[in-house]
């Protein structure tokens, strides 16, 4: 064999191949920095082009605004004829319906036209509409993604949903707010608008099938997935349990619901709160479960306290602020009803479906995408809802009687 004219493949000694993954290392640094820089401009540019369907002049400063998972949020500055626009800007989600922004933003509309003074009101394009609709290149070809332009709220965003450590006057502003939501907008009617999600009764009931795919998995020697499986049965036990007569559930009222209500979606200025926020999952559900769900966001504990309350304790004092002002805000503006007895007498079943509830978007949200997810901060989501789940059932009696007090 003549090898003069071939290239001979020899081994690398270990200097060379270390060499060569400290270049391949800062190859990926580069990479990294690229994609990011250009995914920043290319947002810019979306804000941009969102901006000319607008009468608010020119985009002079763009800010990403971190602690939302689903969809994309921003601040923005522009200028028209010397005077400066302040704006929050959303970017939904790939998944998000038309037909569910259009029920939010009608919401929001109506909400505010019948007391909801302080929430976020959206901005109107030339044309009058609520929202834009840009395309992205995909793989798949052109896909639309939806921008939606708010008015920027005053007021400071001091919590976020896992550390939601008010003050006890801050806990008390924040249920006479949800109670004046859901006041002002007990009238509104959304016509053939729906979310695509089914209503709480009637999602609980399918949550087995879909843990059941989630446990079948194969993700060997991911804390997540152990942790889960570890809770499989006891989480499916507690979801067999959340039952609700069919002549109970005739006396629970419907009535839009904000679905997603957690200190970080509101803003505080001297203990009050002054701005409410971020309503894309809002929908048409039972009263009750919004309550509840807003018990286990604002009223559970995230850490190990000082008092000896440990993470996914309830704090039933804090509750008992929550549902008292809540009660006495409605009885205060004289419209809808406070909880009635068959919504005190069901409480404990709606609070252990609101907490699963929130269970959910944790396993949800990780096995969508386990390997570019931080196991550890999903782990630490998973682990805070099982242990609310445990406490909940463990302390039936104490959050009993609380409930008769309000």
């Amino acid at each position: 064999m003549d090898t003069s004219r071939m290239l001979q493949l020899t081994e690398l000694d270990t200097s060379e191949l270390f060499g060569l993954f400290t270049q391949s290392d800062s190859l990926t640094n580069i990479a990294s920095n690229f994609r990011e820089k250009m995914g920043r401009a290319l947002i810019r540019s979306q804000i941009k082009e969102v901006f000319r369907f607008y009468d608010l002049g020119e985009v002079k400063d763009v800010y990403e605004i971190f602690g939302g998972y689903v969809n994309q949020s921003f601040g923005v500055y522009t200028e028209k004829e010397g005077k400066t626009y302040e704006c929050f800007v959303r970017k939904y989600k790939k998944s998000i319906a038309e037909k569910e922004i259009l029920l939010e933003h009608t919401l929001i509309d109506f909400s505010i036209a019948h007391g909801l003074d302080i929430a976020a009101g959206l901005i109107k394009t030339k044309e009058g509409k609520t929202f834009v609709q840009l395309f992205e290149e995909g793989n798949a070809g052109p896909e639309g993604r939806y921008f939606a332009v708010y008015q920027f709220l005053s007021g400071e965003d001091k919590y976020t949903w896992d550390a939601p450590y008010l003050t006890d006057q801050e806990y008390a502003s924040s249920a006479e707010v949800l109670a004046t939501f859901h006041n002002a907008s007990r009238h509104y009617d959304p016509q053939d608008l729906e979310r695509v999600e089914p209503k709480i009764l009637e999602f609980i009931p399918t949550l087995p099938e879909t843990f059941r795919e989630f446990a079948e998995l194969s993700l060997a020697h991911n804390k997540f997935h152990t942790y889960f499986l570890k809770n499989f049965s006891e989480i499916m036990d507690v979801i067999k349990e959340i039952q609700i007569p069919a002549e109970a559930v005739d006396k629970l009222p419907y009535n839009p619901i904000h679905s997603d209500i957690h200190p970080g979606n509101l803003k505080f200025r001297d203990e009050q709160v002054v701005g409410i926020f971020d309503f894309d999952w809002a929908k048409i559900d039972l009263r009750l479960f919004d309550v509840c769900e807003a018990l286990t966001y604002f009223c559970s504990a995230w850490d190990d306290l000082p008092d000896g309350t440990t993470d996914g304790t309830l704090r039933l004092d804090k509750c008992a602020i929550f549902l008292k002002a809540y009660q006495k805000k409605l009885r205060e503006l004289g419209g809808l009803e406070p909880l009635n007895e068959t919504e005190k007498e069901y409480f404990l079943a709606m609070l252990a479906a609101a907490n699963i509830y929130i269970l959910n978007w944790d396993v949800t949200a990780y096995y969508a995408d386990p390997d570019n997810l931080n196991v550890y901060e999903y782990l630490t989501y998973l682990q805070h809802n099982v242990r609310l789940m445990k406490w909940i059932e463990e302390h039936r009696e104490e959050i009993g009687e609380l409930i008769q007090t309000i």
